[in-house]
């Protein structure tokens, strides 16, 4: 699991500090996708690439998973459903894995 890091003083974020900052109401970077380090308060922020490689994964390999649903009797409603919880679900581990943090220019 990748863990987010300050590239200015190499301190280590812990995921509910990192994620509190970047998707929560209280943010406090300048930028959307954005955190500032605790420790020496650089501006921080997800790069568009990994932000984009992130949304694409989540949509992908969820569309994708939720064709096994298809293989059982279930109802429209039930499928849709199930496809956006697969959808968010591959999204959390999606954030887990390509979420990285730059200086903001």
């Amino acid at each position: 699991m990748n863990n987010p890091a300050c590239p200015q003083c190499d301190h280590v974020f812990s995921w509910s500090v990192a994620l509190k900052q970047i998707l929560g109401p209280g943010r406090r970077g300048n930028a959307i996708w954005g955190a500032v380090c605790p420790s020496c308060s650089a501006n921080l922020k997800v790069p568009n690439s990994r932000v984009m490689l992130i949304v694409a994964s989540a949509i992908f390999f969820g569309s994708q998973s939720s064709t096994v649903l298809v293989l059982s009797d279930v109802t429209l409603w039930q499928f849709y459903a199930a496809k956006i919880f697969l959808i968010l679900g591959f999204y959390a581990i999606a954030t887990f894995i390509f979420l990285k943090l730059e200086l903001v220019k």
